[in-house]
Order: C-alpha cells, then sequence, then structure tokens
C-alpha cells in the first residue's frame, strides 16, 4: 500500500510539473490586439469596425441585439475579447468558427412558448456552389453552442437534430475549397434552410490549419487506418477555435469529443489506447497512439507515436516514434525514430533515426543517424552517420561519417566527412575529408580533400589535396596543392604550382618558388635553378653534373671518371650567391660513390646490348667546393675553385690494399678496414644555365 501511494504521489507530480509547461495560446481571432477609438455611434457601425480591425466578420441573432443602440470604446492594443467584454459589459459569449466570431447572449430574451416548445427540432435543407449550382456533398453542418455535427450527403443534402432548449442556433456551414457561411435560425419558426457556398480564391486562400509545404496528416497510413473518413472530413472542413478543459478516448471515435474529436483544442487529454484531437493546450497522454491535427503545446507522452500535424512545443515522449508535420520547440525522445517536417528549434534524441525536413536549431542525437535538408543551426550527433542537404553552423559528429553543404563550425568522424561547400572551422576523420574550401584544418587518417582554398592546414596519413594548400600540409605519402602552397608542405612527396613558403620532402615539385625553400633530396621548379655543367677536377678528369632547385637552395645529380678503372655517381647540395652582373660565388657540399673496374671500355655485342666488366664500390669521396662563376654569356658561364677532399676508402681484400685516388694527402689515418685521407684540391668547368 505504501508502494501504491508513493508512485501516486510521483505520477502526480510528474502531472503537475508537465501542467507547468502549459502554453494556452490559440490562432483565433478574439487574441488578435486591436487599437480603437469611437464615441456613441451605432452597435451594428461599431461591430464593423473592430471586424474590419481584426479580419473577420461578426455573426449574431439581430433580434437579441439593438444594432441602433449608440455605444462607445476606446481601447489600446487590447485583445478583440476585451474590446468585446468592455463594449457589451461582460453579457455575451463568443466563439469563432472558421472566419466568423457568433456573439451569443448569455441572457437572451424569451421568444416562445415554453410550454408548447417540443424537445427538438430537426434542421434539413441543401448545400449548393454559388457559381456552378451543384449540389456540395460532405459538407460539414455544425451547430455552434450543442456542439452537433452533420455532413451533407452525394445530393448535398443534410439533416440535423438540434435540441430546443435554445429559441436561436448557430449553424456553421463549411467545406474545403469554398468560403464557410454562419447563419443564426429559430427552428420553431422555419425548419429547412438552403445554403450557397462560395469557392475560395485559391490564390489568395489562407490555409488555417497546418502549414501548406507540409504533408497532409491525414494521408499517413496510421492516421488512415485508424480514424474514420467521416471525422477527418469534418476535421478538413471545419476551422472552430474551441478549447476544452478535458478529453478522454478509448480508440480515435469513440471519446467524449465525438465527431469534432479532429476541430477543438484539448487542455488535458487521455488516450487509453489512442486519440484523435484538433490541437493541445496542456498535456497529452496516450497508451500507445496520440494523434493532433494542428498545433501540441505542451507535454505528449505516447507508448508507441505521437503524430502531429501542426507545431510542437515543449516536449514529446514515444517508445517507437515521433512525427510532426509543423515545427518543434523544445524536445523530442523516441525509442526509434523522430520526423519533423518543418523546423526545429530544440532537441531530437532516438535510439535509431532523427530526420529533419526543415532548419535545425538545437541538437539531433541518435543511435543511428541524423537526416536534416535545411540548415542545421546546432550539432548533429550519431553512432553512424549525419546528413544535413544545405548548411551547417556549429558541427556535425558521428562514428562513421558527415555530410552537408557548408560547415562554420566543425565535423568529425570516424570514417569520412564531406562538405560539398565550405568548411570554416575544420573536419577530423579517421579516413578521409573533403571539403569545397577550408578555412580551418582537415585531419584524416588517410586523405584531405579540397576542391578550391585552404587557408587553415591539412594534415593526412597519406596524402593532401588543395586548389591552395594553406598554412601546412603535412602527409604520410604526398601533398598537391593545384594553385600555391602559403606555409609548409611536408610530405615524401610535395607539388605545388606556386611555393610562398617551404617544401620539406624526398620530391618537391613547383611551378614558381616565390618566397621560401624547397628542401627536399629532389625539388625540381620549372621556373627555378636549372644548371648543366661539365668540369674537371684533382680526381676525376672528366665530370658531368646537373643542377636543379632554386639559386638558393639546389641538388645535384654528378657522374665522374678518371679514364681508367674508378667511376663517380654522387649527390650534392649547394647555393649560390648573385655578386654582379659578372661573377657569382657557389658553395656546394657533395658525396660521390667510387666504383672501380678491371675495364671501364663497354662493347656493343651483335643484338645491340651493352657487355661490359662487374663494377664494385670501394668507398666515398665527400667534397665541399667552392667555386666562382664568370658569365660569357647570359646563360654560359666558367667557373673556377677550391675544394676540401676527404676520401673514405675500404681495404680491399683482393690487393691486401687500401686503393688510392688521392693525389697527395694532409690527413692519413686508417680505422680497421676504412682509410681516411684529406687534401686540398680544385675544380674548373663550364656551365649552360637551361
Amino acid at each position: 500500500m505504501q508502494r501504491r501511494k508513493t508512485n501516486l504521489k510521483l505520477l502526480t507530480l510528474i502531472f503537475l510539473m508537465l501542467l507547468c509547461n502549459m502554453i494556452y495560446a490559440q490562432s483565433n481571432y478574439l487574441h488578435k490586439r486591436i487599437n480603437l477609438s469611437f464615441t456613441d455611434i451605432p452597435l451594428d457601425k461599431a461591430l464593423t469596425q473592430i471586424s474590419q480591425a481584426g479580419n473577420f466578420t461578426f455573426s449574431y441573432n439581430s433580434k437579441n441585439f439593438d444594432e441602433q443602440q449608440l455605444v462607445s470604446l476606446n481601447v489600446e492594443d487590447k485583445t478583440i475579447a476585451r474590446s468585446l467584454d468592455q463594449l457589451f459589459d461582460h453579457s455575451v459569449n463568443y466563439k469563432v468558427v472558421g472566419s466568423h466570431v457568433i456573439l451569443m447572449k448569455k441572457n437572451p430574451p424569451e421568444l416562445l412558448n415554453n410550454d408548447n416548445r417540443p424537445n427538438e427540432y430537426i434542421l434539413t435543407g441543401y448545400v449548393i456552389d454559388s457559381q456552378t449550382g451543384e449540389k456540395i456533398k460532405e459538407a460539414t453542418v455544425y451547430e455552434v453552442d450543442g456542439r452537433i455535427v452533420s455532413l451533407s450527403n452525394s445530393e448535398g443534402f443534410y439533416s440535423l437534430t438540434v435540441p430546443s432548449e435554445k429559441d436561436v442556433h448557430g449553424l456553421s456551414y463549411s467545406k474545403q475549397g469554398y468560403l464557410d457561411t454562419v447563419i443564426m435560425v429559430e427552428p420553431a419558426y422555419k425548419s429547412s434552410f438552403t445554403i450557397y457556398l462560395n469557392p475560395k480564391n485559391i490564390s489568395v486562400q489562407k490555409i488555417e490549419s497546418v502549414n501548406p509545404k507540409l504533408e497532409d496528416l491525414h494521408n499517413r497510413p496510421m492516421v488512415e487506418m485508424l480514424i474514420p473518413k467521416e471525422s477527418k472530413i469534418i476535421s478538413d472542413n471545419l476551422v472552430i477555435h474551441d478549447n476544452r478543459k478535458f478529453q478522454i478516448s478509448l480508440i480515435p471515435f469513440i471519446g467524449t469529443n465525438r465527431e469534432l474529436s479532429g476541430s477543438v483544442d484539448n487542455s488535458l487529454s487521455f488516450n487509453v489506447l489512442a486519440g484523435y484531437s484538433g490541437g493541445v493546450n496542456g498535456f497529452e497522454l496516450g497508451g500507445l497512439l496520440n494523434i493532433v491535427r494542428r498545433n501540441m503545446h505542451g507535454s505528449q507522452i505516447a507508448g508507441i507515436a505521437n503524430l502531429v500535424g501542426g507545431n510542437t512545443n515543449p516536449f514529446q515522449l514515444a517508445g517507437l516514434f515521433n512525427l510532426n508535420g509543423g515545427s518543434v520547440t523544445g524536445t523530442q525522445i523516441a525509442g526509434m525514430s523522430n520526423v519533423v517536417l518543418d523546423t526545429l528549434n530544440g532537441v531530437q534524441i532516438a535510439g535509431f533515426n532523427n530526420t529533419l525536413h526543415g532548419y535545425m536549431n538545437g541538437v539531433q542525437l541518435s543511435g543511428f543517424n541524423n537526416v536534416t535538408t535545411q540548415n542545421v543551426d546546432g550539432v548533429q550527433l550519431t553512432g553512424f552517420a549525419n546528413v544535413a542537404l544545405k548548411d551547417v553552423k556549429f558541427g556535425q559528429v558521428a562514428g562513421f561519417a558527415n555530410y552537408c553543404n557548408h560547415v562554420d563550425g566543425g565535423q568529425l568522424s570516424g570514417f569520412a566527412n564531406v562538405a560539398k561547400g565550405d568548411v570554416n572551422w575544420g573536419q577530423a576523420s579517421g579516413f578521409a575529408n573533403y571539403g569545397n574550401s577550408v578555412k580551418g584544418f582537415q585531419i584524416a587518417g588517410f586523405a584531405n580533400v579540397s576542391a578550391n582554398e585552404v587557408s587553415g592546414g591539412q594534415i593526412a596519413g597519406f596524402g593532401n589535396y588543395g586548389k591552395t594548400g594553406g598554412k601546412y600540409q603535412i602527409a604520410g605519402y604526398a601533398n598537391i596543392a593545384m594553385e600555391e602552397i602559403n606555409g609548409i608542405q611536408l610530405a615524401p612527396m610535395n607539388y605545388a604550382k606556386k611555393v610562398k613558403g617551404y617544401q620539406l620532402g624526398i620530391f618537391n615539385v613547383s611551378d614558381t618558388v616565390e618566397s621560401g625553400l624547397p628542401i627536399g633530396l629532389f625539388s625540381f621548379v620549372k621556373k627555378g635553378f636549372h644548371r648543366f655543367e661539365i668540369s674537371t677536377n684533382d680526381v676525376f678528369y672528366i665530370n658531368a653534373a646537373y643542377k636543379l632547385g632554386v639559386q638558393k637552395l639546389y641538388n645535384s645529380i654528378r657522374f665522374g671518371s678518371d679514364f681508367s678503372e674508378n667511376l663517380a655517381v654522387g649527390y650534392g647540395i649547394g647555393t649560390q650567391f648573385t655578386m654582379n652582373n659578372k661573377f657569382r660565388f657557389n658553395l656546394e657540399l657533395s658525396s660521390d660513390l667510387i666504383f672501380e673496374t678491371d675495364s671501364i671500355d663497354l662493347q656493343v655485342s651483335s643484338d645491340l646490348t651493352f657487355e661490359s666488366s662487374s663494377f664494385h664500390v670501394i668507398g666515398t669521396l665527400n667534397k665541399l667546393t667552392t667555386s666562382f662563376d664568370y658569365n660569357l654569356t647570359q646563360k654560359i658561364s666558367i667557373f673556377i675553385g677550391p675544394s676540401l677532399n676527404v676520401s673514405v676508402i675500404s681495404f680491399d681484400n683482393t690487393t691486401n690494399s687500401f686503393p688510392n685516388i688521392a693525389p697527395y694527402s694532409f690527413y692519413n689515418e686508417t680505422f680497421s678496414n676504412t682509410q681516411v685521407k684529406m687534401w686540398i684540391g680544385g675544380i674548373f668547368g663550364a656551365s649552360f644555365t637551361l
């Protein structure tokens, strides 16, 4: 018993907390604020001014109102309801049906002899198209005060039974695509009424309930299955602003609101299994399913699903899914899926999927994926994938992949990020990133691609590609900047059309180096330093070298021969300084592999193959060379200068000696099987600028 009391207290507390979130705003004319002032004018003219200010029509029984009575009113920023209370001194009730505000006296004068009055009246008639004269089927006839409703048949004929408690009844005639009409009738004097409805001008038609961009809630399979056709027709035809404090339903067509379920709003709505209502302004609880045709203001909880045709705020909770045709402001929580066909200003949480067909300003959180067809001004967070067909302002976080147009924030995923537009902050993924242009950074385990500018940087395990390389490109294999790099490229292979910074790698390729340096084993600059040299020195009588890179730092590939038994193949780096128009100074560090052979004659056999004796390496020759260039022409120069030579020669077991390539030495030391000699030599040659 104590546990039951505790549970009851807990439910009561939750219920009261939910009631605190109720929002009672209704979209009806009585809530519109107006500014009006008039003194001593007839009542009918006063009502005309008020209706024009509110853009609606008054309907009332003229027998209950003295239209020539002089009235006065002075209101500023007051609702029409309060203005009417002031005008009539609280003696009139108001009902909003379609585009009409119906005035009904609280204590109307007696028009009939009560002793002779029957218990009820039957009202009949036809509903006809005023333009074509055709009978209108499935038009709704609604008795305003008694909340009695009927539909016209295929011949446009209707029959409505009303009680005789009141002498005057307000009847509303409505049909989708037609302007509604309200009349005041006295059944005692007349029981047949033929009504002509005017077709709406579609180009200026005002949609009262649901945003016209949204799909009709009634077309949903679950709604089609549960809600009778007559109830859906009535709710489509009849637009009333009637908020009832309480309703209870077993299923949509069995409840306290009966046929009017889809036309009226409820403050408290309880659905044992499933329910259907026009709107909710408070709290709704459904054992299985809640269906709301218009707006849901408050809190909504369902065992399986909530379906709302209009806007929702601030809270929805469903065991399986939430489906909203309008916007959501607040929080949606579902065990499987949340779907919003308009905008989201809040949070979507689902174990499987969140889908938003409009804009999002908030957070989408799911165990599988999030989809937004418009902009995301918040965060998408999921275990698998995020998709935003337009822009993301803050960020996307996914276990697998992210996709969007522009990203003002960042994308973080376990596999890949794709931004068709610009990335203004960054992308980080386990495999690859793609962005049209990146103003921040890209970090990927494999590759980064930017179709245009990268103003920040790219870091990848394999490669980076960008139209411009930004401040840095760092990769395990290759960097490519199709236009220019404005910072550093660091990878075994680097390419940039224009370099304004540094290329650090084994192979560097560029068209132009405007500032900075390519630093690597081989740096090829198309519009850079290209020089072919033929020279002689104190060891090798003939040498050829190709130098490439830039003047500040170039690489050289070298070949040499002493016309005897030794050949040299080497590599070097150097720099060149321009002294004046005729003289340049060169400083170069090089290292050559020395090959020894018994014969260096190469014989061409009859089958055009080269024959030669075997080569083997005997050591290295390392040089620090300085030289001066003298320009004979713009492209031809001669050069001469001294060099410091260091030879490192291995012991030759076949001759039991160290091969000697040094003409002399001022340093000669033997370390185990290695001999080191040092001497000063020289170089002389000619160069050709390519």
